[in-house]
């Protein structure tokens, strides 16, 4: 299957699999995320990784302030403005 971009270019603007996070989960990717907000200004509770109401706050605080649908969940587009 040819898709008329070489290999190589193609791999480098791959998107990196990111997880859709919710409250409840747990790991490096929610630890990034309140990283990602504290940084920014809008958490200010521990970096443990866990994804609580607070942290959940955080993210809805962000949405709004970013201009996205604030459910809460960090998804593609939330992703995308943290990196931003």
């Amino acid at each position: 299957t040819d898709s008329g971009t070489p290999p190589d270019e193609e791999e480098e603007n791959a998107p990196v699999a990111l997880p859709i996070l919710r409250q409840g989960m747990v790991g490096p990717a929610v630890a990034r995320v309140q990283e990602n907000l504290r940084i920014r200004g809008f958490y200010e509770g521990e970096i443990d990784g866990i994804f609580g109401p607070g942290t959940e706050a955080a993210v809805m605080d962000f949405q709004t302030n970013a201009q996205l649908v604030a459910d809460g969940i960090v998804g593609p587009a939330t992703w995308q403005a943290l990196f931003q």
